[in-house]
């Protein structure tokens, strides 16, 4: 019999739910390679995210990041990434890389492995896969942390369309719920990982801190999900199961027939089809 999550697991997780003001903070700190020079310059945001629950059942939840932007007078919801938390899970994702289409390979985990333990699967704003990684949160003088084990991700957004000198992170997530929010620190390793040889670029670091917040504006992300939560709902469950069925390697196209996937999200999105619709329409992204 599988063993129920602890009650203070549960608790640290849901209780990254809320309304926050947010800074995102990173910094590549020193060069590894020989004749390296630093080149991303310290990153700095801003911005109110509202988290939600979007799926809470014993040994599985899904926090859904929405992000709140003013403009001209004017508030507007943007789809953030997910974090999708499963109890003692036998079955990771690992990036592999892309020469093209980004490719991840599933990893079968020993139930002892998994014992006491969860993965955390981060989704781009689609909700298709970023990376996933399994740990264990503790909690000890009044502090509670989940920390994952090291894991390799695609390019960050912030960096995929101004950097091709290198081919992924390898990073370590941790999770420390406060009095006032909670923090997500990243210890990153920027790799060239081509033609069989590895090398480690630089060290970076993330520091994304989530203060609660009592802005009213977090009932335009509250309606927004009231409206489309249904639509995502099912876009999350068809790469979860999508995941779930294939074979030793997952991967999505991005276009089919000239017609890109994006496209494909906002008239889901527009038309709020059934889902049985939802996953006719996102099965010929899938490669087999």
């Amino acid at each position: 019999m599988i063993a129920a999550p602890p009650a203070s697991d549960r608790l640290a997780i849901l209780s990254m739910a809320g309304t926050y003001d947010v800074t995102f903070d990173f910094t590549e700190n020193f060069a590894i390679a020989p004749d390296y020079e630093i080149k991303s310059k310290p990153y700095h945001e801003k911005a109110l995210e509202v988290v939600i629950v979007a799926e809470d059942t014993p040994e599985r939840i899904a926090l859904q990041h929405l992000l709140v932007v003013s403009e001209g007078g004017r508030s507007h919801v943007i789809k953030h990434w997910s974090q999708i938390w499963t109890w003692q899970d036998t079955v990771l994702l690992d990036y592999a890389g892309s020469e093209g289409d980004d490719v991840w390979r599933r990893r079968e985990v020993k139930p002892e492995e998994a014992k006491n333990r969860w993965s955390q699967l981060v989704t781009s704003v689609d909700d298709t896969p970023r990376y996933e990684a399994l740990g264990a949160w503790v909690h000890h003088g009044g502090e509670s942390t989940w920390t994952g084990e090291p894991t390799r991700r695609p390019l960050p957004r912030r960096e995929y369309e101004k950097r091709d000198d290198y081919d992924y992170l390898i990073a370590i997530n941790r999770h420390t719920i406060t009095a006032t929010g909670w923090v997500h620190t990243q210890d990153n390793r920027k790799v060239v990982d081509r033609a069989g040889h590895v090398q480690v670029l630089s060290a970076e670091t993330g520091l994304n801190q989530y203060t609660r917040s009592e802005n009213e504006l977090a009932s335009v992300a509250t309606q927004w999900w009231e409206k489309n939560q249904t639509i995502w709902g099912d876009i999350r469950n068809f790469w979860v199961e999508a995941i779930q069925q294939s074979g030793q390697e997952f991967a999505y196209r991005t276009s089919v027939d000239g017609v890109g996937i994006s496209k494909r999200f906002k008239e889901l999105e527009i038309n709020q089809p059934s889902r049985e619709i939802v996953f006719t329409t996102l099965s010929p992204y899938l490669k087999k």
